[in-house]
Formats: C-alpha cells, structure tokens, sequence
C-alpha cells in the first residue's frame, strides 16, 4: 500500500478518473499514501482535498502535489480517530483504502464528517473481510 501500485489503489484510482465528477467537490482520502489518489481527484477538478495518514508522508504528498501544479491539496499526518488530528470539515467524497478492520473503525468518524448526500468509496479489502466490512458499511446507511 502507498505507492500506487497495489491492485486497489488501481482500481479506485480507476473509478476516480472514469467513473465520478469531482468538479468543485471536498476529498477525504483517509489512508492516502503517496497521495496518488488525493492528487488524481485534484488533477480532475476537486476544489479542495485533504490527504489524512497516520503516517509521516506530509513532504512526499506535497512534492508530488507541486510538481503537478497543485495547490489545493492539504495533507494531515496522524491519527484522527485520537484527535491527534483535527479534521471539522464536512466532505462530498470520502475515499478510504486501508482494509477492513480499519475502515470498521473509521465508520463513525466517515459519518460525521461526510455531507448529506455524500458518496464513500471503500477499497483496500482482502476477500476473507469483504462481507463482514460490507454488512458494517451498509448499517451506516451506505450501499
């Protein structure tokens, strides 16, 4: 995970470039890695992004935000489910691809801070966890 090259990064990178307007829209990328996906969603419209790991990867995103010429990408570094980080803002699209039993955990915090009408893509899941996340998702309401 965080370079971009595992399948799903792939495969929600995909369906972010193909599949979805984020014309003047908010990102969360929870999980965001080399920042592959906050910068996709930048690179295509998204007005605002917000790049969240629990890792230090604050310079690595930003390089790769300013050598595509993006400004509008703000990368936070730690745990937000801890408020070690503060996020207050509400999102249009909340992406998060960091497995299952972390997106489990995330769910109260992706509820609270995703617009009504808001739209969650959730990757990075192995098989054996699929339909026990799946049930967890939809019971917040998500298809």
């Amino acid at each position: 995970f965080g370079t971009g090259l595992h399948e799903t990064t792939k495969d929600l990178l995909n369906i972010i470039l193909t599949k979805i307007d984020l014309c003047n829209k908010t990102v969360l990328d929870i999980g965001t890695g080399s920042g592959i996906l906050s910068i996709a969603s930048a690179i295509i419209g998204a007005a605002k992004v917000t790049a969240l790991d629990i890792r230090d990867v604050k310079e690595e995103v930003e390089l790769n935000a300013s050598l595509n010429g993006l400004y509008n990408v703000e990368v936070l570094v730690g745990n937000a489910l801890t408020e070690e980080v503060e996020i207050k803002d509400k999102y249009d699209w909340i992406y998060i691809n960091i497995g299952g039993e972390e997106t489990e955990l995330f769910m109260d915090f992706i509820k609270t801070h995703l617009n009504n009408n808001g739209n969650l893509l959730v990757s990075g899941l192995v098989e054996w966890s699929f339909d026990k996340v799946k049930s967890i998702v939809e019971s917040y309401g998500f298809e």
